[in-house]
């Protein structure tokens, strides 16, 4: 329920989980497969002696199994993990306000009925990791007064053209690039307001899963807000 001083009626929100891939998932996930191909590994022989089969094909089937246990372990553990083990962040929003919930930061609010200064951007994941390379970063910065919220997601470069208004998304530029004076003076100028913006996203951003981030995106697009 909302709190005696919140203006909006949180009941009647749309609730976006942010960074479902939090540190705790990250390293929980491999610790699982490590277990479940251990387990395997461990308990196999001893069930297939128990049984009289130490000698036989069964015997030759352990790798694989234990590998399948393991993938299996991961896939499971990811799933419920990300359901059950949030990472203490969360977006709620509605036709007119978007709300930053940080269990350890006082919350932050937009309400669309006010000026709202977008800045929006992208960038090509440039190795892979947890994202795989040449993935896009789509990102934008919502400011309005005194408050500020970031969100950003990874997205399929093939699908980005699906994406209603698109182009809003500025491409960044390089920092050495930035500092060259390869760029006109409009132009340096947007790209350091978005490389300031990117240093927000890395340091405070709240990631989305891509179909959260187009939908908040297409409700974004529907406000007059002022891009920057």
């Amino acid at each position: 329920m909302s709190g005696a001083n919140t203006p909006y009626d949180e009941r009647q929100m749309r609730r976006l989980p942010v960074d479902v891939e939090h540190l705790g998932v990250r390293v929980v996930v491999p610790l699982l497969a490590v277990a479940g191909l251990v387990l395997v590994l461990v308990l196999g022989p001893m069930v297939l002696a128990a049984l009289g089969l130490e000698d036989t094909v069964a015997s030759s089937l352990l790798l694989p199994l234990a590998i399948l246990a393991a993938v299996g372990a991961a896939l499971i553990g990811d799933r419920v993990l990300k359901r059950y083990w949030p990472s203490g962040r969360e977006l709620l929003v509605d036709n007119s306000w978007l709300v930053l919930r940080d269990r350890k930061q006082p919350e932050r609010v937009v309400r669309w009925d006010e000026r709202v200064n977008l800045l929006a951007w992208r960038f090509t994941v440039p190795r892979r990791g947890r994202v795989p390379k040449g993935y896009l970063c789509l990102a934008m910065q919502l400011l309005q007064d005194e408050q500020q919220i970031t969100v950003y997601t990874f997205y399929d470069p093939k699908k980005f053209d699906q994406i209603e208004e698109g182009d809003a998304f500025t491409p960044l530029v390089s920092r050495r690039a930035l500092q060259e004076d390869r760029l006109n003076l409009r132009v340096a100028g947007q790209q350091r307001r978005l490389l300031q913006a990117e240093d927000e996203r890395w340091q405070n951003g709240a990631e989305l899963i891509p179909e959260d981030f187009v939908e908040l995106w297409r409700l974004v697009c529907r406000q007059p807000v002022v891009k920057g």
